[in-house]
């Protein structure tokens, strides 16, 4: 466990700041936590949480803005929560930017519906900035401030390493054979029920012969004693 810690504290900044762009708060939350630790400043990992964040969904607007006949922007627009989200658009456009981040499940498909609304570029940009950098500052000071509760998981975690590793192996194990079966075993069993099949055949075909002989073999009756 203590090598997954040191991982995180080595790649710390690009953890933080790709899992911002892609994801959301359990990354922020990460990088509040290495500030804890003393392996980074916490207002760096307040900037790259930021950034991240800020960057992730400029790009997702603006990719719907201008390119929304593409199949991807196609199937998020035929999502349930699309819907949910178009609503909340329309009637609170500006206030939507800076709380979408807050809402889940609707993230991805409200930075859609923004980056198909009326709402300008410059005005999308501007309030992204004001939400990227409150949703920062909050979801990284609170990896700070609970630091201490999520090493005592890692502490927990680090006494279940060892039970947690031979489950996997075995799921490893059998996830394995699994898909070695499902790849080999049609064909194996194929050979094996041909095999048996020959066998048969040719037992069967053997039985007339050895019964001719064994009809050839046998003594033919001795008249003399009949008459």
């Amino acid at each position: 466990m203590y090598e997954i810690l040191g991982l995180i504290g080595q790649f710390g900044p690009i953890i933080v700041l790709a899992g911002t762009f892609f994801e959301g708060e359990v990354f922020a939350i990460i990088g509040g936590f290495l500030a804890y630790r003393g392996s980074y400043p916490l207002e760096m990992m307040i900037a790259l949480a930021f950034v991240g964040s800020c960057i992730g969904d400029l790009s997702v607007f603006l990719f719907a803005r201008y390119a929304s006949n593409h199949r991807w922007v196609a199937r998020w627009r035929d999502h349930d929560k699309f819907a949910r989200a178009i609503r909340l658009v329309e009637r609170y456009p500006a206030f939507f930017v800076i709380v979408n981040r807050y809402i889940y499940g609707l993230r991805m498909p409200g930075l859609i519906a923004l980056g198909l609304s009326r709402i300008s570029v410059v005005h999308f940009a501007l309030l992204n900035l004001i939400g990227a950098g409150l949703w920062a500052g909050i979801f990284t000071t609170l990896g700070y401030v609970f630091g201490y509760s999520i090493g005592s998981v890692f502490a927990q975690l680090e006494v279940m390493e060892q039970g947690v590793g031979i489950a996997l192996a075995v799921i490893a194990v059998l996830l394995a054979s699994w898909f070695a079966w499902r790849q080999w075993g049609p064909a194996l069993t194929k050979r094996i029920r041909r095999r048996r099949r020959d066998a048969t055949a040719a037992s069967d075909e053997t039985q007339p012969e050895l019964a001719a002989v064994r009809s050839r073999s046998q003594p033919l009756p001795d008249r003399g004693s009949e008459e």
